[in-house]
């Protein structure tokens, strides 16, 4: 594996702001047909993964263990918020 950094985390937090916004949207907005959903999510991920593409703040190498805490901190907040979002 290469050496791990920012940017590789910020491509998995720009995933994860992907399916919260398209989760939040089918359950409190409007009822979204799942292709549609998809090509949101799709498009949601393309617009933020070119951002950062375009930024260079994210190419700093980081450690290995501090990249898998920063992995597992955005997994464990996609977590609650995709359970938090759920209708009531």
């Amino acid at each position: 594996m290469k050496d791990p950094t920012y940017q590789k985390v910020v491509y998995g937090i720009v995933m994860a702001i992907a399916v919260i916004i398209v989760h939040f949207l089918n359950v409190r907005v409007y009822p979204l047909h799942p292709i549609f959903s998809i090509l949101i999510a799709i498009l949601i991920i393309y617009v933020g993964i070119t951002a950062v593409k375009k930024s260079g703040k994210f190419e700093q190498t980081i450690s290995s263990m501090k990249y898998n805490l920063l992995n597992m901190a955005v997994v464990f907040i996609l977590f609650i918020a995709y359970f938090t979002i759920d209708p009531s």
